[in-house]
């Protein structure tokens, strides 16, 4: 009986021993799985966190790229636009300059026809005041003279006129105009006006009222040729000039 009784009281040791232990390894195992599922929603937040850190870092880089881009796009337009404005600027000025080319060429073109028309006019009057002299032996030998010297000035004028006139602005803004030449052909101004009057005198004594008539008419063209040439130096002389004064005074 007492043996029974030892043995029955072995096995609900043992019982209640094997009961506990399956409850604290049950324990055990409950805390094991926490641990484990708290570390699993710890590293599942860190990845999330990482990966929201990396999409908010590409989100950045490529609202820096675009605006890089979009800066890099404004400078570039900026830059093409200066490029268009200074092109534009060259292919003006290069218009302006060529105009100016131009309107000096086509002063100086002007110039030149001016001086072919006044050689012919001259010349045209000097042939016809000839043709008056071999019809009146009296004073044709007077008028023939004069006639010759009248061709022989307007050469001399006019290659005055074109040192006066080709004197370049800024020469003519600092010293002024030619007034070395200006002064030799106001002589030969004078010389003509002269011979005109001995030219009026010999109209005088002819005779002949269609000769008369004739070298009236070429007396007139030779005063108009003088008058013109004389307008022109008169207003070379007048243009403004810094020490154009003084350099006129050391030419009378």
């Amino acid at each position: 009986m007492k043996n029974k009784i030892l043995i029955v009281s072995i096995l609900v040791a043992m019982f209640v021993l094997t009961n506990s232990a399956s409850a604290v390894g049950q324990n055990s195992d409950a805390k094991a799985g926490t641990q484990v599922q708290r570390q699993t929603q710890t590293t599942n937040q860190n990845e999330d966190s990482q990966i929201q850190t990396q999409n908010n870092e590409q989100v950045q880089s490529g609202a820096t790229n675009q605006t890089g881009t979009g800066t890099n796009a404004q400078v570039q337009r900026q830059t093409q636009q200066q490029m268009q404005d200074e092109s534009g600027a060259g292919d003006q000025e290069q218009v302006r300059n060529q105009e100016k080319v131009e309107s000096v060429e086509n002063q100086e073109q002007e110039a030149t026809q001016t001086a072919e028309q006044r050689r012919s006019r001259v010349s045209n009057a000097v042939q016809e005041m000839l043709q008056v002299a071999e019809r009146n032996s009296g004073i044709g030998q007077q008028v023939k003279t004069i006639a010759q010297t009248q061709t022989q000035n307007q050469e001399k004028l006019e290659a005055s006129l074109q040192k006066i006139q080709s004197r370049n602005g800024f020469t003519k803004f600092f010293i002024g105009a030619d007034y070395g030449e200006i002064n030799s052909a106001q002589k030969i101004l004078e010389q003509n006006r002269q011979q005109i009057e001995q030219l009026n005198e010999a109209n005088d004594m002819l005779t002949d009222v269609e000769d008369q008539q004739n070298l009236s008419q070429q007396i007139q063209i030779l005063e108009q040729e003088n008058l013109q040439i004389e307008n022109l130096l008169n207003n070379s002389e007048e243009e403004f000039s810094l020490f154009g004064w003084m350099f006129k005074w050391f030419a009378k």
